[in-house]
């Protein structure tokens, strides 16, 4: 019960909710008396516009994002309201729709940008002043905003570490459940490719905290060098990187070791509590960075890796059969993994414990902020993207032809707040169809299920000041939920609307029955426009998704070619080249997973694209754990055979990268390259099985050759089977599309669309 209150407010939502009512609450309380309600609407309009616009980010850029959105929606209140009723408002009207629309090239930012000006543009219409009143209008609403950036920073100076803290906690959270799902990966009848799915679900979490830690704290960096806490928060966030790295790259065969110790269960056991022991303690430590309370570790991980080490010796000396030797090889390399596991989390745990963080982060860190996205604002970026090869320009176009088509129903109509079917339009439609549908019913039922409630409570309650009392609970509590569940969010959203009309107007029904339908007129508008105008389907993007997954995989086996050959200290390009291949491999899941939410029809090669996806994930894990085994072990030379066999999986994804994108040529394949292939792999299988049949010695320098020329030689043999696999599948996708009427969409989406862009 705790843990699911936990998931609500272990977050920053709750903070961001509380700047929204307060900022909105304040302009009634000084206005109240003055008995001026529609300019207090009126800044409680700019203030909860404008701080969409307060996303993670220096404070800096947090002044200047917030400045503009102030500015922003009364800029376009201003237009609309000069214009309206004009026979030039439709052409600025549509200008101004399309152009917000448009903007979301920029990035995160400018999207939220486009978003405020989408919804300011709607509320625009949903009043009719004139002289005067325009201006007045216009300035509270500018008020509103410079009101919550007021507030904004002041939630910031009370608490400046706040976010930082809780973003880290919900990393660490998220990591402790992804070694949770590790554990059960241990058990006999485990099922695998459920555990991959959630795994895989848990990547594309963590790639957008770890992006919104990285933009906070490199950002902050000025402070991170001069604040033990941000310094604190810096050596934690890398470590969890790391943490995270070693799970996805430490990939073992759980079958054939259940099969090698079936005469000693109990080890797997073992192993199985300390990996879930290994979850537990990173959940415990993400509490108490949280909560603020004194750290107290509930195992001894190092205690139980060392009993588990003494049963594997008993089994040693137990059974003496070629077997043996096999499975204490392998096994070596589970413990390798939960030795590197330990070491990451007792430094976690030092952070916590040590009351002055003295750790130097300048010199280690000093390369961070080649790690964030680069967000350029070019014209030539926007120009790009003025055709129809760009899911945003249909997107926007859509968008721009929906809401006109919204705006003429209203008017011809004559409907009671018909600006609630564009605001309907400019919340759920998103440039998928998957996002739109599940928005439009998820706002359909919370508006339904939040009018009706209000409704019960302002016939059962008389009282005006308890009523107002409510509206800022349920505002508050709307806002607080709309992050974590849209559905509830709408719910108290819906009912602090209505419950605002039932104080100010005596036909509240009307009201609710009003809003029930724009509400159905809007979802019924944004659904079908995104099945008929310009879809954007997801199986034309994730041919897209999937080529820069299998090239971000090749990049990085490049990499550590280069490091297993070269040795020294892992760089900077092997960092960025890790950095994107989990990146990649997790947008390509994200895009599978809105490609399943579309029509049966749309989700074409949905085997095979679900197929490549997991055989990406793999590819990278093992790809990873190489490069692990390589910074954490002093290892011998790189042999001939070892680099022929990284080039021959390099070229698989060459080639399979090219059949996707439909340039494919078979003479590419040389057939004295494959051969050389051919020979290497036979040449590394024998060095396996010839170390496997040398007698176990005791002499670690030995036993830690061995354990180099089988675990690596193991994961050779397991990548470039990988790679034949990502090719073969590649090539089934590229046939199916030549045998389907799709291949047209296939080639002017894809083509047109230069590679990176979007």
């Amino acid at each position: 019960m705790l843990s699911k209150a936990r998931k609500y407010t272990d977050n920053s939502h709750l903070g961001d909710s509380l700047k929204i009512t307060i900022s909105a609450v304040i302009p009634f309380l000084i206005l109240m008396p003055y008995e001026k309600f529609s300019w207090a609407f009126a800044a409680a309009i700019g203030a909860m516009l404008t701080a969409l616009l307060d996303i993670p980010s220096s404070v800096k850029d947090k002044v200047k994002g917030l400045l503009v959105g102030s500015i922003t929606v009364p800029a376009i209140s201003l237009i609309l309201s000069f214009t309206y009723h004009h026979w030039y408002f439709y052409p600025i009207f549509i200008f101004i729709v399309f152009s917000l629309g448009m903007i979301s090239v920029y990035g995160h930012r400018a999207n939220m940008l486009s978003f405020i000006g989408l919804l300011a543009t709607s509320l625009g219409l949903a009043h009719n002043y004139s002289g005067v009143e325009i201006w007045i209008h216009c300035l509270m609403m500018l008020f509103g905003g410079l009101l919550y950036l007021v507030v904004s920073l002041f939630f910031y100076f009370i608490r400046p570490r706040r976010y930082g803290i809780l973003q880290t906690s919900e990393c660490i959270n998220l990591t402790s459940e992804y070694l949770k799902y590790r554990g059960d990966l241990w058990a006999k009848e485990a099922n695998i490719e459920k555990i991959t799915a959630e795994q895989l679900r848990i990547q594309v979490k963590l790639n957008e905290v770890h992006e919104n830690l990285r933009e906070y704290l490199i950002r902050n960096k000025a402070n991170t060098k001069n604040s033990s806490n941000n310094r604190r928060l810096l050596v934690a966030f890398s470590t969890l990187v790391e943490i995270l790295e070693i799970a996805v790259s430490s990939t073992f065969d759980h079958k054939k070791l259940h099969k090698l110790f079936k005469d000693e269960p109990q080890i797997i056991g073992t192993y199985q509590k300390l990996a879930y022991h290994f979850s537990n303690t990173i959940s415990d430590i993400g509490l108490t960075l949280n909560t603020g309370l004194k750290y107290q570790s509930k195992y001894n991980l190092s205690e139980e890796l060392n009993n588990l080490r003494k049963e594997l010796s008993d089994f040693v000396q137990e059974n003496r059969s070629e077997n043996t030797l096999e499975a204490i090889l392998l096994f070596s390399n589970v413990l390798h993994y939960a030795e590197n596991q330990i070491n990451k989390i007792h430094i976690l745990e030092k952070i916590l414990i040590e009351k002055t963080f003295q750790t130097n982060v300048e010199e280690r860190f000093k390369d961070l902020e080649k790690f964030l996205t680069p967000v350029h604002y070019r014209w030539e970026t926007l120009r790009e993207n003025l055709n129809f090869s760009s899911t945003i320009f249909r997107h926007s176009l859509r968008l721009t032809i929906t809401i006109l088509i919204g705006l003429i129903i209203s008017n011809f109509f004559n409907l009671l707040n018909g600006y609630w079917i564009l605001l309907t339009i400019v919340v759920i439609m998103r440039p998928g169809y998957g996002l739109t549908k599940q928005r439009s019913f998820e706002r359909v039922i919370g508006t339904v299920i939040g009018g009706l409630l209000a409704f019960a409570l302002l016939y059962f309650i008389d009282n005006t000041t308890i009523i107002a009392y409510l509206t800022v609970f349920t505002m508050i509590f709307g806002y607080w939920f709309s992050h974590t569940d849209y559905k509830i969010g709408v719910t108290f959203i819906t009912m602090y609307v209505v419950l605002i009309y039932g104080i100010l107007t005596p036909n509240v029904i009307d009201l609710l029955i009003y809003r029930i339908i724009d509400t159905l007129i809007g979802a019924l508008l944004a659904f079908s426009a995104n099945y008929l105008l310009w879809p954007s389907w997801e199986f034309l993007n994730v041919n897209i998704h999937l080529s820069k997954a299998i090239q971000a995989n090749k990049n990085y086996v490049k990499e550590i070619t280069l490091l297993y050959n070269e040795k020294g200290e892992v760089n900077l390009p092997y960092k960025l080249a890790r950095k994107y291949a989990f990146i990649e491999v997790g947008n390509l899941m994200a895009s599978f997973q809105r490609m399943i939410q579309e029509p049966k029809s749309k989700q074409k090669f949905r085997t095979e694209i679900y197929e490549l996806a997991v055989l990406n994930h793999t590819f990278l894990s093992t790809a990873a754990s190489i490069g692990i085994y390589v910074q954490s072990h002093t290892t011998t030379k790189a042999s001939e055979a070892f680099n022929v066999v990284m080039d021959y999986s390099n070229k698989n994804l060459n080639f399979a990268i090219q059949l996707l994108e439909d340039k494919f040529d078979m003479s590419n394949i040389s057939d004295e390259e494959t051969e050389n292939y051919n020979i290497s792999l036979s040449y590394l299988k024998g060095i396996r099985e010839y170390e496997l049949k040398k007698t176990y010695s005791d002499d670690e320098k030995i036993k830690s050759m061995m354990e180099e020329s089988v675990l690596v030689i193991e994961q050779l043999i397991w990548l470039s089977s990988l790679s034949e696999k990502i090719l073969k599948t590649s090539r089934t996708i590229a046939e199916k599309k030549q045998n389907t009427e799709d291949t047209y969409l296939f080639k002017n989406f894809t083509k047109k669309i230069p590679f990176g862009r979007e």
